[in-house]
């Protein structure tokens, strides 16, 4: 995870108790001092840092990942993504979950950065991969993923942003990012 900002008026945290712990997530509330002087409450959801992956074939095209999710009751179109297993590192976990959910290994890694899943009430960090040269590598999936791996050309893939038909936010965020990260790599002058 990266550095915090140092922001003036920060919530120095009073109190702080867990409400629970589950396989994948935990909450906690947390009692602060706001920066009039009063106090509140914030709830959090606590979650390990994760990994998220722009898959892109020798044609240009991004491995998707589509699987039904609970909380909205649908099923997304997303890039493979995943938490970390203890200490794994996250290019150690990036090339797993590419094993994992769409069954290839990539010979080349490039870590893009990364972002928040959503910093008002979680503090899960994504790391950004774009991975390339592919080839076949499967591990076993976990027990409760039921994934089915699409294959779109990039452009495609970036009309389904704008269009609404990816709104998976780590998808979002990760594919307009690998976008602009070629982009700049076309340019001779390298420039933005």
């Amino acid at each position: 995870m990266p550095d915090p900002i140092q922001f003036p008026s920060n919530e120095p945290t009073l109190a702080s108790r867990s409400i629970f712990k589950g396989r994948v997530v935990g909450l906690r509330v947390d009692d602060v001092r706001l920066p009039d002087g009063k106090t509140g409450t914030r709830e959090i959801i606590e979650h390990a840092d994760a990994v998220v992956v722009a898959p892109l074939d020798a044609k240009g095209r991004v491995l998707l990942v589509r699987q039904y999710r609970k909380p909205i009751e649908q099923a997304l179109l997303e890039l493979p993504a995943g938490g970390l297993d203890g200490n794994e590192s996250p290019a150690d976990g990036a090339i797993r979950e590419l094993q994992e959910e769409i069954g290839h290994y990539p010979g080349t890694l490039t870590p893009l950065g990364g972002f928040y899943a959503a910093p008002g009430y979680c503090q899960e960090f994504l790391h950004l991969f774009l991975a390339t040269d592919l080839r076949p590598s499967k591990l076993a999936h976990d027990e409760d993923e039921h994934i089915e791996v699409e294959t779109v050309p990039l452009d495609e893939a970036l009309a389904m942003v704008e269009s609404g038909a990816i709104r998976d936010a780590k998808s979002v965020a990760g594919l307009l990012r690998v976008w602009r990260h070629l982009m700049r790599a076309e340019r001779p002058d390298g420039g933005s």
